[in-house]
């Protein structure tokens, strides 16, 4: 498995998340919503069935799909 992104990949990544939800003109709930499809489209699309990101001492956010999705 390939490294995790460097704390600079992952800062210049969330800029440029960022400049697009306000160009897209993005409310709070919007973006979390797309950020959420985004990570669980990936996980299939990787096809991965489990995923998690976790930042120790912050936080973790899990994917799990569903193992009867078509």
């Amino acid at each position: 498995m390939t490294a995790d992104l460097s704390d600079e990949q992952a800062q210049l990544l969330m800029d440029r998340i960022v400049a697009i939800c306000e160009e897209m003109e993005l409310e709070p709930e919007q973006i979390l919503d797309g950020l959420g499809r985004v990570l669980i489209s990936a996980t299939d699309a990787f096809e991965k069935s489990d995923v998690t990101v976790k930042i120790d001492g912050f936080g973790e956010c899990n994917v799990k799909l569903d193992a009867n999705r078509d």
